[in-house]
């Protein structure tokens, strides 16, 4: 005779329990004739929400953990980017932004201080592109002037020739082995690149040097004597106007100059100021000792009122006494631009018997 209640294991020695087995068959049965959308459609999911404490369900929740589970691709793939930029008014973002405030937080000095300003502006080519400019602009301007002093000499050399009684036609135009340049441009402009260069253009250069030699000389002089004082403190005397060593001294300097020029490049400042150059007679670059046979006959051509400058005029190379003792011709010559007559004088030298084209 046992005491007490007996135990559910000793009423169901099988382990399972009768009660067990009993409620699992009958809700079995209950889930198979339950329909689920009956119940959904009886949940008042409103009542049900506001029954949710959200902030304590946050909580519960482990951001990194979603994230962690979100295919990030798959879900841009699922993102129709039309639709939702569609969707988007602009002016209704702009018109939310405070630009004030956007840019008071802006530190302007620090953002200064992170650009390099010369890198920035190599990478751009801004100084290539100031260089280029400035030197076309440059270039354009001095050959406008060139252009017209061609222009003058054309005119005079005509004009010389007729009072010569000369054939123009058969007056040589340039030296027989240089490359000339022919022809008419789109503006119209008659080429004379490499063709014997006219009396003014060459008056014109030399006016030019004899300023240069003068303006260099003095500043020479003056340095020199500025260098001994500081030196030695010897005071020397700067005053050689009408000196005979003044003359002697600046003729000196005058000879080096140009010789020294034409030897190097060909040309002075002068010459390459009004775009022309010294060549050989066959158009061959000027030797050295040849421009210095030219430069020291230079002075015997201004004698006599300048006689022997007269070849400008009347040679049918444009030859004056120098270039005959040097064995040289000038020549136009504007660099790597070509050079060019102005249009109008072009089309009066075409009507008078000179075809440019």
């Amino acid at each position: 005779m046992t005491t007490g209640q007996e135990s559910t294991a000793d009423r169901d020695p099988d382990g399972d329990g009768l009660i067990s087995r009993v409620f699992s068959k009958a809700t079995g049965a209950v889930v198979d004739i339950v329909d689920p959308d009956a119940i959904i459609d009886q949940v008042d999911v409103n009542a049900l929400m506001d029954r949710v404490d959200v902030n304590a369900l946050l909580d519960r929740v482990d951001p990194q953990v979603i994230l962690d589970n979100v295919d990030v691709n798959a879900l841009m793939d699922r993102v129709d980017v039309d639709a939702l930029l569609d969707r988007v008014d602009p002016q209704v973002i702009l018109d939310t932004v405070d630009v004030n405030a956007l840019m008071s937080r802006v530190d302007i000095e620090a953002l200064l201080d992170r650009v390099d300003i010369k890198e920035l502006t190599d990478r751009a080519g801004i100084s290539d592109i100031v260089r280029e400019s400035t030197g076309a602009l440059a270039g354009s301007a001095i050959d406008i002037f060139r252009r017209q002093i061609v222009a003058v000499d054309q005119v005079v050399e005509r004009a010389t020739y007729r009072f010569l009684r000369r054939d123009v036609a058969t007056r040589p135009v340039a030296p027989p082995t240089l490359k000339v340049e022919l022809g008419v441009d789109e503006g119209g402009r008659g080429q004379v690149t490499g063709h014997f260069a006219g009396p003014i253009s060459r008056l014109l250069a030399y006016m030019l040097d004899t300023l240069i030699v003068w303006a260099t000389f003095v500043g020479l002089i003056w340095s020199a004597a500025f260098v001994v004082e500081f030196l030695f403190g010897i005071q020397v005397a700067t005053s050689w106007e009408g000196g005979a060593a003044g003359a002697f001294l600046i003729t000196v300097w005058a000879f080096f100059y140009h010789w020294g020029s034409l030897a190097v490049a060909g040309k002075t400042f002068g010459m390459a100021t009004l775009g022309i150059r010294v060549t050989s007679r066959d158009g061959a670059p000027l030797s050295a000792k040849h421009a210095a046979f030219r430069q020291l006959v230079f002075p015997i051509s201004l004698m006599f009122f300048g006689l022997g400058l007269l070849g400008i005029f009347t040679s049918p190379e444009r030859r004056t006494l120098h270039d005959a003792a040097g064995g040289s011709v000038v020549v136009y010559d504007w660099g790597d631009r070509p050079a060019e007559m102005p249009a109008p004088i072009t089309r009066w030298l075409d009507s008078h018997g000179e075809n440019y084209e």
